[in-house]
């Protein structure tokens, strides 16, 4: 399967290294409806990291080999051999239509004559292209789940995806769209303009203009709205999916990946979230983290009340307050208990033997060394309200006793000590200790100040452990790559002004050369590093590059 794999990822490489632009303030056909949008800026990515830099890896030379199909080839060589525009943006949408869904991809040409050959040598024998007034398209016998449409200007691609709102429609009919419907979506795309276009929004607009490698959109009302049967109508769902929209860009960066999101709310929401929008994290909380062996760690703050006003926003308190009940709690004791101050860290994580056995069924029993995770944690809260505090603790303390003895063995291993103004759990009295002492500055945590949560997960750590746990030369080796590669994970939040805003980083090891550059060598390296019987196991497979017909489906 490798070799099969690598050949799809070349090709799609190839034409993903090619776009769109046209339609009105953004040059993006998109409806303005759609559920989700992912827009890839190719001209930025490839001002990054060129195909040339591409064909000289390992793993494009072995695609190569086994490419069969001189089409292929010449189009895995030179991308523009398929037609379309290596400057500009490639878009996906989703958009719901009835009870169902479809999908989209719509990009620029810059020769139609050669998109319609490539198009055609996906299948020679079941690929035909028609004429349907002004446009083209191009007609598999094989197949009725997706239609391309095409100018000489820009193509458009819709497909089915009637699969995916059935997971969503808690048994509701959810019809299968044909080859008449996706022919009409496809040329409803090619003819949007003006109001039609999501970019009519200028949330969306503004987005696409703070220039980025990668965008997204993602509209919950319209991808959800309507499908939610069951239990679900008998809740006000609809006030956390209408009109709450999440955006984000992505950007490959010297030293690191970035993602930067906003979530953007209904006037309901936002207003809850302007009066309960909690604090930013301080001293006060982030002293107490561990200093040291830490892999993973967070901090954050938030307004209890915000909790309860969500709660009876979607009129489910009543519900949650019944279940409470039979713990004998409620949701006001949850409230009063905590000030909103949260805290964890995983630390001394690895891997140790320890003696076990295995019985046969001739009741001979075997001993062999089993490998477990072993691990230091703790969780801290604030305290508000000690009484209503340490009813919920009772409470959790008696819901373990109830279950099964492995939930009970695993929880007598936690250790638990509660203060006037903060709580601590942990794997171990002296990790709790330390958690209510505070007074230490960890360098980590420091990132998390001024920010409503913050967290963190040392990448070099995690690829210590794989490393001295590989069994063989090619997995210690690929270990320790990763470990000269990646650094670590930051997330940032931020709870402000009715928006919830949040950056999320994956540094590198070395900071000062772009990470798309980097992220492209460590790929071919870690290819390079792969078992070599690996590759004459997949060589002995059909590798041949004439794309079988699940492809169009």
């Amino acid at each position: 399967m490798k070799i099969k794999v690598l050949l799809f990822s070349s090709l799609f490489l190839a034409i993903l290294f090619s776009s769109c632009n046209r339609g009105g303030k953004t040059g993006l056909l998109v409806p303005k409806d759609a559920g989700l949008v992912i827009q890839v800026d190719m001209s930025a990515l490839s001002s990054k990291l060129s195909w040339q830099e591409i064909k000289e890896s390992a793993w494009f030379a072995e695609a190569q080999k086994h490419i069969k199909d001189s089409f292929s080839l010449k189009l895995l060589n030179n991308p523009s051999n398929s037609g379309i525009d290596t400057d500009g943006s490639l878009v996906f949408f989703l958009k719901k239509s009835g009870n169902s869904g479809y999908a989209a991809i719509h990009g620029k040409l810059k020769d139609a004559a050669k998109f319609s050959l490539m198009v055609k040598n996906i299948d020679k024998e079941s690929i035909t292209i028609e004429k349907d007034g002004n446009f083209s398209f191009a007609k598999s016998v094989k197949s009725d789940d997706a239609v391309i449409y095409f100018t000489d200007k820009i193509f458009v691609l819709t497909a089915d995806a009637s699969e995916m709102y059935k997971s969503m429609s808690q048994g509701q009919t959810v019809n299968k769209f044909g080859m008449d419907s996706l022919k009409y979506f496809a040329k409803t795309t090619l003819n949007l303009k003006g109001g039609d276009l999501l970019d009519s929004d200028k949330r969306f607009a503004d987005l696409i203009a703070d220039k980025a490698d990668m965008h997204y959109w993602m509209n919950s009302g319209n991808i959800y709205g309507g499908m939610m049967g069951g239990m679900f109508n008998m809740m006000k769902l609809s006030a956390l999916l209408e009109n709450n929209i999440s955006t984000g860009k992505m950007n490959f960066e010297n030293g690191k990946i970035v993602a930067e999101t906003k979530q953007l709310y209904n006037k309901e929401i936002s207003a809850l979230l302007k009066k309960y929008s909690g604090k930013e994290v301080g001293d006060e909380l982030l002293s107490r983290l561990p200093e040291g062996d830490v892999l993973a760690a967070f901090g954050m703050n938030f307004n209890p009340e915000l909790l309860k006003e969500i709660l009876k926003l979607i009129g489910v308190d009543g519900i949650v307050n019944g279940a409470l009940g039979q713990a004998g709690l409620n949701i006001d004791d949850f409230i009063k208990s905590s000030k909103g101050d949260m805290a964890f860290a995983l630390t001394n994580f690895a891997m140790k033997e320890s003696p076990a056995t295995v019985s046969l069924d001739d009741g001979q029993e075997i001993a062999y060394q089993k490998e477990k995770p072993d691990f230091k944690f703790v969780f801290g809260a604030s305290v508000n309200d000690k009484t209503s505090f340490q009813k919920i603790v009772n409470a959790a303390d008696s819901f373990f006793k109830d279950k099964d003895k492995a939930v009970t063995d695993s929880s007598n291993g936690f250790k638990t000590k509660q203060l006037d103004q903060w709580f601590a759990l942990g794997s171990s009295q002296e990790e709790i200790d330390a958690f209510l002492k505070g007074g230490k500055k960890p360098a980590y945590a420091g990132i998390f100040k001024g920010h409503t949560f913050g967290g963190f997960v040392d990448l070099q750590k995690i690829t210590q452990l794989a490393s001295a746990n590989s069994r063989d030369s090619s997995s210690k080796k690929m270990s320790q790559l990763s470990g000269s590669f990646w650094k670590n994970i930051v997330v940032l939040g931020d709870l402000k002004n009715g928006e919830a805003n949040s950056r999320f980083e994956i540094n590198l090891m070395d900071g000062s050369n772009n990470s798309l550059k980097q992220l492209n060598k460590y790929l071919d390296r870690m290819y390079s590093s792969m078992p070599k019987n690996d590759f004459q196991e997949f060589e002995a497979m059909d590798t041949t590059l004439n794309l079988p017909s699940e492809i169009h489906k």
